[in-house]
């Protein structure tokens, strides 16, 4: 096994531990990045993965897993000093350039877990409080810190480069 593939694995078992621990699932993602040593952010940071569990806010939406993915990744490549773009720029770039890593994530998530939203990845599970849905949640918030770690090894200029899915701009595949 090679470093990468060492680090991949950190981050899913300290993400379970995470779980199991009483941690939410989008806590449980982003606190096995900082543990792992993949983000270089105050661990105050975490404090914005709060609302994300169960869908934000038990609501069942974008699962919060994905969210503190997205939130790890825009951590480190997200525009640091938006403000210092020229204006004619700003909005553009951000479609042209940015999006794309976040694009591809959501996308690798979805194929994995066939949905993005927390209401339906839990939908097979009558109760929430059930083992099987926990479980179920705990490997997936495991498999999805691996998710975000891949994508934290994609350098920059790379990710602008990387093909759209689909998209809401134009709802057609690039």
């Amino acid at each position: 096994m090679n470093m990468e593939e060492n680090k991949s694995q950190l981050v899913n078992d300290y993400a379970i531990e995470n779980f199991k621990s009483g941690l939410n699932c989008a806590e449980s993602v982003y606190d096995a990045l900082l543990r792992a040593g993949v983000l270089d952010v105050p661990k105050e940071t975490i404090a914005m993965c709060t609302g994300f569990g169960g869908g934000i806010g038990l609501c069942g939406e974008t699962c919060g897993a994905l969210s503190a993915a997205v939130m790890a990744n825009s951590a480190v490549y997200g525009r640091k000093d938006p403000w210092s773009i020229d204006a004619d720029v700003r909005g553009p770039e951000v479609g042209q350039k940015y999006y794309r890593r976040y694009n591809n994530l959501v996308k690798e998530f979805g194929e994995a877990n066939g949905c993005t939203t927390c209401r339906a990845i839990c939908a097979p599970f009558e109760d929430w409080n059930s083992k099987e849905r926990r479980v179920h949640c705990m490997k997936m918030v495991g498999t999805t810190a691996q998710l975000a770690y891949k994508y934290l090894q994609i350098p920059q200029n790379d990710a602008f480069e990387m093909p759209y899915g689909e998209k809401m701009s134009d709802n057609t595949k690039k």
